[in-house]
């Protein structure tokens, strides 16, 4: 323990913030984009155009994709520029290096100094559709709008969950990405449990079994819970910016009671961090081991 006290405390890449950070929802216009085929959107786009020939003389019906062809390749070619000025758009947020999660005290707000001090839960909340018509199916919308108030619900009660922090991702299995899932970081697995007997969270189970009831079954609804002890989890980050577990925050009441969120990501240069066996704190950095 002595050699534990002597240690620095690992050093955070943000800074504190007294604006309470949100989870972000998907966004409507990926789960259109990447619900159907490229060969169906082509489609729509073809369907579109010839619409367009039908009401319009060639002269004008031919504008709109003109226009929007025009914008991408402008687009694309300013964004180039700009990453050779090192004005890349796409750089925002980036932190340069190696960088790793490592949440700081709930209490005090400092920040460890051993890896892997702490114990998280990790949730999987997951739909897919499996229909031709994929988010368009019969359900998907009602589906969709319940999951949008349990969104809303755990980004308004975070601190009483004890949600660290949320991300959105997509399956690349199929053609049509329309499997969505949500990872989420919880402090501890009570405070998921709390949040999986609220209503939100039941109003939208009840919607699928009544759903199911009806005699429909062509979405799939899914969740994984794994509960981590400290010191059986570990992370890494190169060139990145904040994202999964990278992403979270813990609010801490200062001593004048105000509220102060700190981000967990640190630099991951120092010895400690080095090595997955060193950030799970299960050995001695080595040369050779590096960040792997």
């Amino acid at each position: 323990m002595g050699d534990t006290l002597d240690k620095p405390d690992f050093r955070p890449i943000l800074n504190p913030t007294k604006q309470r950070p949100l989870g972000t929802p998907p966004h409507k216009e990926t789960i259109i984009k990447d619900a159907f085929r490229l060969r169906t959107l082509m489609a729509m786009g073809a369907l579109a155009q010839i619409v367009l020939f039908a009401i319009l003389p060639y002269r004008y019906a031919v504008v709109p994709a003109l226009i929007l062809t025009l914008h991408s390749i402008g687009a694309t070619i300013g964004q180039m520029f700009l990453c050779k000025t090192n004005e890349n758009p796409y750089m925002t947020g980036v932190t340069q290096g190696f960088t790793s999660s490592q949440p700081p005290s709930w209490q005090t707000g400092r920040y460890p100094n051993a890896p892997c001090s702490s114990s998280i839960v990790v949730f999987h909340l997951g739909v897919s559709y499996n229909h031709p018509l994929g988010p368009a199916c019969p359900g998907a919308y009602e589906l969709y709008t319940h999951f949008m108030n349990m969104s809303k619900a755990i980004n308004e009660k975070k601190e009483e969950y004890g949600l660290l922090g949320m991300s959105s991702w997509k399956q690349t299995k199929r053609a049509t990405h329309n499997a969505a899932m949500t990872v989420f970081y919880f402090r501890d697995i009570e405070g998921l449990h709390k949040f999986a007997h609220d209503k939100e969270h039941r109003d939208g189970w009840d919607f699928l079994h009544a759903f199911r009831k009806k005699g429909y079954n062509h979405i799939t609804a899914l969740h994984e819970t794994f509960e981590v002890p400290a010191g059986a989890w570990e992370s890494i980050y190169l060139d990145s910016p904040p994202i999964l577990m990278g992403d979270t925050t813990i609010r801490v009441t200062e001593k004048d009671g105000s509220a102060t969120w700190y981000h967990s990501l640190v630099d991951a240069s120092v010895r400690p961090l080095t090595g997955m066996m060193n950030r799970m704190a299960r050995g001695k950095a080595t040369a050779r081991e590096g960040y792997a």
